[in-house]
This record gives C-alpha cells, structure tokens and sequence, in this order.
C-alpha cells in the first residue's frame, strides 16, 4: 500500500481561515435551577499576523470588532445570552441567530462555554473547508433529565436546502430514521434535540445524517455541522463524577481518513501518569471493515459506531474512510486518576496531518492544568518547537505503529498562545484539567477532501516523478487521482488566475492513464493533456469538478481545488556586446547560480538557439529585446530574464559623381549622398580620389591634372564605427569651351533687328548649350540669336557656352545702340475739300531730314510743316533720319467734310424706289446723331450716326402720310445743328 505526503491532496484546507459560523449550543445550565443561566460563551481569535476581526449574530445589530496584533490571542466579547440579541439554541428547531467571524487575513478561531463546574470547547472550522454530507458524532447523553444529545446545521449562504435523517426521535418529533428537509438562509441555524429517555438518559445522536440538497437556486450549498450535549457524563461511575457541556464542529465526510494513531490523555497527577479515555470510531458504510492494532473491531452501536477504551496508544485502520472521535471520562471514572471531567475530540486522520500549528490554553473554569499531546513522526522530533523549545516533559514510542513517538508538553495555566512547528506532520490534542472540570479540542488540522489527490509534474525536470511545486513560466501537466471514476473531468480554469490556460475545459468520459492503492484506497489517475504556465510567484488554485454518479450529493459533482505551489525559478543573465548591422554578436550566459541543464534564446527577430552561448548576426539595425532563459536541473524549473541588445545602424555610403571634369585645371566636385537612419548621429568620411590624393571633408573637391579613368571611392564611418564603402569610375572628362561672337549688321538703332555672329569654340556642337545675356533683362539660348533693342544707350552683351557640362568663360561686348528721333505727326484735322490745313509736325532732332508721303496734295515734302490740300480724306506719314541713319515714321489724317444736302420727302411705299429718308454725306460725320417728330413733338425716330436710314415707321409699324420734323447734329468742326421738315408720301 502506498502512502503519500499531504501536500499532494488537491487542497490544503485547514481550520485556518478568513470567515467562521457557529451556534450557541444548547447547555444544561439553561435552565439550571440552582443559578439559571449561568454558562458564558466567548470566542478565542488566535492570529499569527495582524488582523481586523468582525464578530457579529446574525439578525441583529450586535457587532463587534477587534484589532488582533500579530502572534497573539484576543478573547471576544462575551456572546449575548438575554435580551433581543439571545442567540441561545432553547428549543429544537429554526433560529436565526447564527454567530458570524470575519478576518480579512486567515486566523484560527476557538468557541469556549463555561460555568458552574461544566466547560467545553471547540475547535472552529472556516467555511472555505465546509462540506455537503455530514454524520452527527455525539458522546452517550446521561446526566440529568433536560440535558440532550444534540447537533445543529449553521448555512453559510442563501439558500440551502438541508436534508436530515435522525438516527433517534428528536424533541420536535421527527422520527428515527425518517428524512425531512429544511430550507435555510445564510446565518440561520436548524437545531436537532434527541428525546429524552427518563432518569437522566436521553438519546444518542450519532449516526444522524445531515445533507445539503438541491435549493431553490438549483446547487447545492455548502454547510458546516456541530455536535454536542446539553451535559453528559462519560464512563460513569456509581460514586458520582462530574458530567460537562460538549460541544464540537463536525468534519465532512470527504475529510474523512482511513488511519488514526490516538493516544491518551495525562493525568493531573503527571504528564507520565496515563488516564484511561474512551474512543468512538464512526463509520458510514456499515460494509466497512475498522481494526485497532490489527484487530478487526465488532459490535457496532446505532448502525455508526464502534466503541472501546484504551489506556494506551492504538493504531486505527479502516479500508473505507472513518471518523474517531476521543472522550476523557468523568472524574475518577473508568479508573481515572487526578482532576477532570468529560471532553470529547474529533481526531485528525494520519492524512490531515499539519506540521503548523497554533492554539490557545486558558484557566477558565477552575483549570489547574494544560496539556499538550502530540504523535510524531520520529524523522520529525528534531525539528520540533513548542512555543520555540524543542523541550517535552514527557515521550514514548507509539507502541502499535513503528517511527511514531507520543509528545507530551505540561503547558502553562495562564491564558495565552502556544504554537507548535515540526517539518514532519504531526497530528495533536490541547486540554485542560480541574476539579470536576475540563476542556480540550483539535489543535489545528488539515480538512481535505480525501477523495482526491493532485500532483504536478515540471516538464523540463530530469528528475522524474512528480513536482512538489512549480516556478513562473516553468511548462508543467497537471494530474488528479481520485477514488472516482468520473463521467466528466471540468478544469475550471478561468476562476483561476495567472495560469495558461485561462478557459475551461470539459472532458466527457476521462480515461484514466492508470490506478494505485494509497493508504488503502484505489485512486485512478487523470491527466490534463496540455501543458501550463503560471506567471506568478503566489501559489494558484485550479477549481476541477468531478462528476460521478457515486458522489453522495445531490448534483453528483465534487468540486475539488487543485493546489499549485510556486517557487522563485533560477535567476536567468546574460551579456552581450553592441555590434553594427551584419556583424555577429556573441551572447554568454551569465546565470550565477549552477546545475543548469538547458538554455532558450529568442533573439527578437523570430530566431532562436538552444545553445548556452550562441553567437548571432543582426542584418537589420535597431534594438532588439532578447529572451533568455534557463532550466534547473533539480526541479525543471524555467528562470528567464529579457534584455535587450542594440544592434548598430550600418550607414549608406553613397556619392555623385561630378556630370564632367572640365580640363584643363578643371574642379571635380563630388557630392555626398551618404545617409544613416539615426537621429542626432554623425558621420566622418573618408574619400579615395584614386590618384594617390584622399580627403576627410563631407563633400569633396578635386583637380585632376589628366584626364582618364579614376576609381574613386568613399568610406562612411558612424560614432559607433560602424562603416560603409562606396566606390564607383570617374571618367567623363571634357575639354573645356572658348565663347566668341560678332555683330552682323553696321548701323544699330533702336528698335531695329540686329544679327549676332557666334564665333565660339567647342568640341561638340550639337551638344552645346548658348546662353546669351543682352544686358536689358533679355535672354536667349539659340547659337546666332537675332536682337532688338527697345531704346538707345550701351549694351553689355555676354555669351556663356556649356559643352557637356563644361562652361566656358564668359564673353562682353558692349553694344552702343544709336536712338532714333521721336516724331509727332500731330492732330488729325478736319478740311473742306481743295481747301489748305497747315500739319503741326514736332521732331525732337532739328538736325533730322524730313520726308513725307505721299508728297501730292503737299505744299512741300522735305519741310517739318507743309500745307495739305487734298480733296477727299487723306493719311500722310513723315520720316525723321537723324545722323546715325536711324529713321522714326508717325501719320496724321486730314478728314475731308462734304456739305450736308438733305431731302425734303421720301416714299416709303414698298416700291423699292426711295423707301428710306437716304440723307448724302451723313455716314462720313460718324459721331452725328438724328432725331424726327411728329406734330406733337414726340420723337419717332432716333440714332447716333446714320449707317441705318429711317424708313417712316414707328416700332415696326408705318406711320401716316404727313410732314415730320428732324434735327441734325452733325458734331463735326465748322457744322452746327440743322432742322426742317420731311414729308412721308405714300
């Protein structure tokens, strides 16, 4: 049979916690006739760090709340018992009442009654370890009639339906054996009462079996169950002893183990003085088979229990989980020596074993003496601490099982906080006696689901087997064992955090990969068939939901937590130096730690290598963040660390060449085009002229004395140093242009074309490019251009010549550009025919020779004013040539007038014969205008000029045979308005 360490259960829940419930269970002094209600309830809040605790009952406005210092105990406020905030359990049924423990960091939490010579305490569970199924675990009810064996039900959420089947009527007449269901809300509390039997007997409880159902929301609510009696004694004896309140939370039946090592309790009289204590061990399938020391036990009580007494230390094995539960009888009973009186503990399996814990031992009601008792692994006895000592009064070996030892510690009687710490699992009992007196409970506990098993297992690890814990970004499996054989496995990733995956994940039907026999079970294994990561350093809980028609609940579903401890993984370092792009960097692996097995490079550019010091070449600049990481051999266990290298620019050498080298003596300008895609970096050059000459500057100039083929050659180096070369063949060399012209023309005036002659030398023609600069503003870029110069004066005329990119020097000319004289013909005139009108001619030059033309009708062609007599309208034109033979030519016009003759009466009758009023010698006085009326003066016809004669009708329509009237107003010199009459004939 294979035994496994605890770590590997699915949870590690313990009766450490955040939130509590419990009820004020019904007590004998109640209603004790000699000092009624007497008993007081307090609650022991023991914290290991500083916590802020609430303890309030449910329903009312009681509320409490304390401020816990670190590694200390604080006693609450006494639990009401009087008044509106009574939470006593008076009666069997429904109360409200439930008393309510919130922390906001996980504390251990004690409930303690005492009073008139009767004291119990119990260890309280957090609700985060409740359960679905629970059986009652009572001691036997014989003390006075009105005492009761008892159990209640505390709902720690809305909603819970609560099936209970009585092993015994009940005080509120449910029957043995019959079921009834009860619906409760968070905080109510259903109480159940054995019937009493007469002469101080009542029934026993045990065996009652309590279980969450399907509520009204359709899930089943977790609850937590205690068990008790009003007062009791236990094993008494005909000379008296005393009996006590007894009280104790439930565990679940998943927690249930299947081996329990007990030892007894130590007498007032000595640590080594060994009481005689009775002991219960519960079961809930009556099939199942329970030895003590090997010894198959019989005689079963109520169908759930088998009972004996031991004065000794005794091993309990079963093959289907139980339930012990351990009694120190009344004083002197059962051959008892020294002080005490009855206390009942539930006992922690080997599986629930803890190697932390802390308690709390007090003096309240008459205790004289504190004990510790504890089973210990042998391995585990040189580690262990109580409160720091590694003292014992007193230690024996576990005579029924080999490498257990028994610890007993004689605690102090002053209240206060004890811890114990070993790095074996132990598992313990704190009580204290008095006279006729005592208490005691479960030092602290694992409260696992036993059903299942989980362990992980570190991928990478070369150790094989399974992992104790895993490290952030580690790739490990996940496995469960479970008694189960489930119809579907639900990995509820998601309620997780900070593990890959993050959804859930179904799987109908699982196969198991295998099974084993651990401490007397068979557990089949099933893996999750992925691999995860975690990116945490705080231990992960995965909850996965087992389904399986044998789970004994109403959804048929166990919802298990699956535990991931996490540790820090190595310390992953590298180094590496900068290089450029398309140089090889070297990367070493620094890690200060030993014992590493592999090595994960990702470079930052999809490249990897699983080389412990690779080296890589970097083809493109820029700063590259590079992921190293490194696995442990122990463990599997994957560090990593990301950094970054920065790869540096290369910079593009590149140049341009001059278009020619003009020889001889010609400069070679060569322009830089290098580049580097960095801000704010500089570059320093390097040039090869291929001549034997070199130069550092950005753009270079060079003279080359011969003309031919040059390799020619640039380096561009960054700060960093990393460089470029370009080279590329100079030769394109061109002799260099001589720019000449001449002037065709002899005499040059203003306004006249001039010729220009270009005379230059080339050595391409064809190819030459002209640019001539006349001095004026004026451009031209043909060989010969032909100029005209808009005014006199001196003219610097220039030539430039491009032969392939080759300029020439420049060529002048001043060009003396001779005005000519400025001639005004003078005003047009207006003239009678034949009659004489004087020209009033202006030259600006009086040397200038006169020419009109045409000289007829001139009195003179030669003279500046000459007389013109022409008989109808003439344009003459005078030339001026001054005495550089420039000539400038200007026209006047003489505009010759006819006497107006103007008829008197005109037809306008359609016969084509004097149709329209044609007036002779009107058309030529183009600004005249006429207007006719009738005999009434209104105008009937109007027009500037005459080109279009009046044909006697009025818009279109003819108008009447008659006499109308005009005006005529020539506008000419010498001609004034004419009036009269004209007849229209018909």
């Amino acid at each position: 049979m294979l035994s496994i360490p605890l770590s590997m259960y699915s949870q590690n829940f313990s009766n450490k916690g955040k939130e509590f419930w419990i009820g004020y269970g019904h007590n004998h002094l109640f209603n004790y006739n000699v000092a009624p209600n007497s008993q007081q309830m307090v609650l022991y809040l023991s914290a290991e760090q500083a916590a802020n605790v609430k303890v309030s009952i449910n329903g009312t406005s009681w509320v409490k709340t304390y401020s816990i210092p670190a590694n200390t105990v604080m006693p609450s406020d006494l639990i009401p018992k009087t008044g509106a905030e009574d939470c006593r359990l008076l009666n069997e049924g429904l109360s409200d009442k439930g008393i309510h423990i919130e922390s906001d960091v996980p504390i251990v939490a004690y409930a303690h009654v005492y009073g008139q010579n009767s004291s119990g305490a119990a260890m309280l569970l957090p609700v985060e370890s409740y359960g679905y199924t629970y059986i009652s675990l009572n001691s036997e009810q014989n003390y006075e009639d009105g005492c009761y064996s008892w159990f209640f039900v505390v709902a720690s959420e809305n909603n819970t339906t609560v099936r209970i089947t009585p092993s015994k009527p009940t005080v509120g007449g449910k029957p043995q054996g019959v079921p009834f269901e009860v619906n409760l809300k968070k905080g109510q509390i259903y109480n159940v009462m054995g019937v009493g039997l007469g002469n101080g007997r009542g029934n026993d409880m045990s065996g009652s079996k309590i279980q969450s159902i399907e509520g009204s929301d359709g899930i089943c609510h977790p609850i937590g169950v205690f068990s008790g009696s009003s007062r009791s004694y236990i094993c008494p004896v005909s000379f008296g002893g005393g009996g006590d309140f007894i009280m104790q939370e439930v565990f679940p039946v998943s927690a249930w183990g299947m081996q329990y090592l007990t030892a007894v309790t130590s007498s007032t009289d000595g640590p080594s003085v060994l009481n005689t204590n009775k002991f219960r061990v519960y079961v809930k399938d009556l099939n199942t088979l329970v030895r003590r020391n090997g010894a198959v036990l019989s005689g079963i009580t109520n169908n759930s229990f088998y009972e004996f007494s031991s004065s000794g230390a005794d091993n309990i094995t079963a093959n289907k989980p139980v339930m012990v539960a351990q009694f120190i009888p009344s004083s002197g009973a059962c051959s008892t020596t020294g002080d005490g009186d009855p206390e009942m503990f539930y006992l922690s399996p080997l599986e629930q074993a803890i190697n932390k814990a802390a308690f709390y031992n007090t003096n309240k009601e008459a205790i004289g003496t504190n004990y510790l008792t504890m089973i210990v692994p042998n391995g585990g006895l040189s580690t262990l601490k109580i409160d720091g000592s590694p003292a014992v009064d007193y230690s024996y070996t576990h005579p029924n099982l080999a490498g257990y030892t028994v610890v007993v510690k004689k605690m102090p009687t002053q209240p206060m906080q004890h811890t114990i710490q070993s790095d074996s699992a132990f598992t313990a009992i704190t009580y204290g006696l008095g006279y006729v007196e005592s208490y005691g409970y479960n030092t602290g506990t694992y409260v696992n689901n036993l059903t299942t098993i989980s362990q992980i297992n570190n991928v990478q690890s070369q150790n094989g087997g399974s992992s104790a814990y895993t490290c952030p970004k580690t790739p490990f499996k996940i496995s469960i064992k479970t008694i189960y054989q489930p119809s579907s496995l639900t990995w509820q990733f998601s309620k997780a955090s900070h593990i890959t995956p993050s959804q859930d994940v179904t799987v109908n039907n699982p196969v198991p990969t295998g099974s084993q026999v651990i401490n007397g079970k068979t557990y089949y294994t099933y893996e999750f068939d992925k691999q995860c990561f975690v990116d945490t350093l705080a231990d992960v809980v995965i909850p996965v939901i087992i389904s399986d028609m044998q789970i004994d609940n109403c959804s048929h579903e166990e919802l298990v937590s699956v535990k991931i401890p996490i540790q820090k993984g190595p310390q992953a370092q590298f180094s590496v130096k900068e290089v450029c792009a398309g140089d090889t960097a070297y990367f070493k692996d620094a890690t200060a730690e030993t014992g590493m097995s592999g090595w994960n490079w990702k470079f930052g550019d999809a490249s990897i290598s699983s080389v412990q010091n690779p080296s890589k070449l970097y083809k493109a600049a820029g700063k590259y963040d590079v992921n190293f990481s490194v696995v442990r051999t122990v463990d599997g266990c994957v560090g990593d660390t990301t950094g970054n290298v920065s790869i540096q620019v290369l910079p593009t050498s590149s140049f341009k060449l001059p278009d020619v080298v003009c020889m001889p003596g010609g400069i070679a300008a060569f322009t830089n085009q290098s580049t580097i895609n960095e801000a704010n970096s500089s570059l320093q050059y390097a040039w090869n002229f291929g001549d034997g000459n070199f130069s550092a500057d950005q753009n270079a100039s060079h003279v080359y004395t011969t003309a031919k083929n040059y390799t020619v050659s640039l380096i561009a180096k960054s700060s960093f140093g990393c460089a470029d070369t370009a080279t590329q063949s100079l030769s394109h060399f061109v002799d260099k242009p001589v720019a000449s012209f001449g002037i065709k023309e002899t005499i040059l005036c203003e306004g006249s074309a001039i010729s220009f002659i270009n005379n230059s030398k080339v050595s391409n023609a064809e190819s030459a490019k002209w640019e001539w600069n006349f001095g004026d503003g004026t451009h031209n870029t043909v060989a010969g251009p032909v100029k005209t110069f808009a005014g006199g004066g001196s003219y610097a005329v220039t030539l430039s010549v491009n032969d392939e990119g080759c300029m020439s020097d420049e060529a002048e000319q001043t060009v003396a550009i001779n005005r000519k004289p400025l001639v005004d013909a003078g005003p047009d005139v207006l003239t009678e025919p034949a009659r004489p009108v004087t020209l009033q001619a202006n030259v600006d030059d009086a040397q200038a020779s006169i020419q009109w033309t045409p000289a007829q009708y001139l009195s003179s062609a030669t003279v500046l004013r000459p007389q013109a007599s022409p008989m109808n309208s003439q344009e003459f034109y005078i030339t001026a040539t001054n005495a550089a033979h420039c000539s400038s030519t200007d026209s006047v016009l003489v505009k010759v007038f006819r006497e107006l003759k103007i008829p008197n009466a005109f037809s306008p009758n359609g016969d084509g014969v004097n149709d329209k009023w044609i007036i002779p010698g009107l058309s030529d006085y183009q600004e005249s205008s006429v207007e006719v009326f009738n005999r009434w003066g209104q105008v009937i016809f109007r027009s500037k000029g005459y080109s279009v004669p009046w044909d006697g009708t009025l818009n279109g329509s003819p108008l009447p045979v008659g006499a109308y009237y005009y005006i005529i107003a020539p506008n000419a010199k010498g001609y004034g308005r004419l009036s009269g009459s004209v007849v229209i004939v018909r």
